[in-house]
């Protein structure tokens, strides 16, 4: 299962969690607009009623007369065919005083007022008809004060402002919805931003920076605890890695001298010719691993390199001119080209020469009977060519593993000179190019500094 990043994990739940409020917030604006008509006409009653008390006087034949200068009042009782309606009554006989239309039958509104005279004081419903009373002295007159509406006019209220209401909603909620997940989304890369710093860190960090450790400067408290862990398993790591390092140094040292003595003694020793170059042969294979040793350990010291500007043409000379005896005795033949340019690298002079040496010695070693070797040399770039039999591809992996050899119970190498001229390629940040099978039928290893 493909894992998500937790930037992804953080941004869906905020995706999730704001759907679900903002599709809450959305619910409860649907139900109060649903309502919202109905709660604007039932407020705006009590102020009709007390506008209607304001109008009324008696004149001087003791008739109750409405006047209203309002024109949307005078309006509204004329024209909203008998579906608002007033009418007022005395407090104590109940007669009518006023009402807003003469026809009774034609308004709903009307006769729900008509049909209960024991109409109670503030909002009251009726059969589909909303109603409110309010007491009321007009001219030292006490009366009663009946409005009515029938629910077409909430229904007609609904109508002129649902789709208004719902567009206004709808846009709100969606721009608000878009600037919370915008917000959102800048928060969560401002707090995983620490966490790819780090995982940055952890990537640039190459095999011989052991003693690198990643800052601890600016992250969150939650993530410090992870990196100071980090640090410390580093440290432990390059401690082992030293002490090893040391080990094998020390050992392949103190195995220098008791086989030089065993190589002295075997030559001076009266053996039959056999026996004797069979033990010599043991002891210098078991030299050059000892030698191999010491040269991988300090290939992965980068403290005991010293640096300086130098040119790879002489080292690739010296190194030939080395490795001329051996290919004569192999009954190969070695040639060196060069272009003979003033560029210059920054180098250790010594572990060039040893990794100029091994890839030569590689190809030697490891090339059929009669083979021809090519050494091209430039200012910055080594290049070794043989016609030997090349590289399996399913062998390319391995080829830089220490110890590693295509036949193990072969005595002919130690399976540690291409692990030396990796460690060294790596600590000078150089590029090492390997073809498997080249015109002349071989392998080439080309390895060309910055």
């Amino acid at each position: 299962m493909k894992q998500l990043s937790l930037a992804k994990k953080i941004f869906l739940h905020f995706f999730i969690i704001g759907s679900a409020v903002f599709s809450l917030i959305g619910f409860a604006l649907y139900l109060f607009s649903t309502n919202f008509a109905n709660m604007a006409v039932e407020e705006s009653m009590v102020g009709m009623s007390e506008d209607i008390q304001e109008q009324l006087y008696f004149d001087k034949n003791n008739k109750l007369i409405y006047q209203s200068d309002v024109v949307a009042e005078k309006w509204g009782y004329d024209a909203l065919y008998n579906n608002l309606v007033f009418r007022v009554t005395h407090a104590q006989t109940g007669a009518v005083l006023l009402q807003s239309t003469a026809n009774e039958s034609s308004s709903a509104a009307l006769q729900a007022l008509i049909a209960t005279e024991d109409i109670p004081v503030g909002y009251s419903h009726l059969s589909g008809i909303d109603r409110y009373r309010l007491h009321a002295n007009i001219d030292n007159t006490s009366v009663n004060i009946d409005l009515g509406r029938n629910d077409l006019i909430g229904e007609l209220a609904n109508e002129a402002v649902m789709p208004a209401l719902s567009q206004v909603s709808i846009f709100i909620i969606s721009a608000a919805f878009l600037v919370f997940m915008v917000v959102g989304y800048l928060s969560i890369r401002s707090i995983v931003r620490p966490v790819k710093s780090v995982a940055e860190q952890l990537q640039r960090i190459r095999p011989e920076q052991l003693n690198f450790r990643l800052s601890e400067q600016g992250l969150p408290v939650e993530i410090v605890p992870i990196v100071h862990s980090l640090n410390q398993a580093m440290a432990r790591v390059e401690t082992g890695f030293d002490e090893q390092k040391r080990f094998v140094a020390n050992a392949a040292h103190e195995l220098k001298t008791p086989l030089a003595i065993l190589n002295t003694r075997v030559e001076l020793a009266q053996l039959d010719k056999h026996t004797h170059s069979g033990i010599l042969a043991d002891v210098s294979y078991m030299t050059r691993v000892v030698q191999q040793l010491l040269d991988l350990s300090r290939a992965q010291s980068l403290n005991a390199y010293e640096k300086h500007s130098l040119s790879i043409v002489p080292l690739a000379k010296e190194a030939c001119m080395m490795l001329a005896p051996l290919s004569v005795t192999m009954d190969k033949q070695l040639e060196l080209e060069i272009d003979d340019t003033e560029e210059v690298i920054t180098g250790d002079r010594s572990s060039i020469h040893i990794m100029i040496k091994n890839l030569i010695e590689n190809a030697l070693r490891h090339s059929t009977e009669q083979a021809q070797i090519k050494v091209k040399a430039s200012g910055k770039c080594i290049e070794v060519m043989d016609s030997g039999p090349g590289i399996d591809i399913q062998n390319y992996e391995k080829i830089f593993e220490r110890f590693w050899r295509k036949e193990q119970s072969s005595m002919t190498g130690s399976g540690l000179g291409l692990a030396i001229v990796k460690e060294v390629v790596d600590l000078h940040h150089a590029t090492l190019d390997v073809t498997c099978q080249n015109y002349m039928g071989g392998a080439t290893f080309c390895v060309t500094f910055k």
